[in-house]
């Protein structure tokens, strides 16, 4: 796994039948080497990442609902919280996981991220021959 080179800490309270819970620190991370995806990550010896597109929390924080399948985000204004939260959605539809974010600092996280790769730019950062050679190994 590559290091992030943006790192930022993000309060993350889950959510169960429209009401915050109490969260913990998770961080968002991205790296340029792999620039259309963003990692939600535990701190701690063993940490988990959720990995999804970059793009589907800059669509949510823009008023689109965005994901299909496993990871879905959308602005959401919950009874339980003053401000609109960016709810992040895992798992499958039928019994998900909900987790609330705040866009603020969601959205100082992107834009940290578009300073390295600006929107429409991550074609120039991917290493094709590379990963080509992962996948094909000693047959090329």
């Amino acid at each position: 796994m590559i290091d992030a080179l943006v790192c930022t800490p993000v309060r993350v309270r889950p959510v169960s039948a429209g009401r915050l819970a109490y969260g913990a620190c998770m961080h968002l991370l991205y790296h340029p080497a792999v620039p259309y995806e963003v990692r939600l990550g535990e701190v701690g010896p063993d940490q988990q990442q959720l990995v999804f597109a970059r793009d589907l929390l800059a669509s949510a924080l823009h008023g689109q609902s965005a994901g299909e399948g496993q990871v879905r985000v959308r602005l959401e204004f919950l009874s339980s919280a003053r401000n609109a939260v960016l709810l992040l959605t895992v798992g499958d539809p039928a019994e998900p996981l909900e987790f609330a974010l705040k866009p603020a600092t969601v959205a100082d996280f992107l834009r940290q991220t578009y300073d390295l790769v600006p929107a429409g730019e991550e074609h120039r950062h991917v290493d094709v021959d590379g990963a080509l050679g992962e996948i094909l190994g000693d047959v090329a």
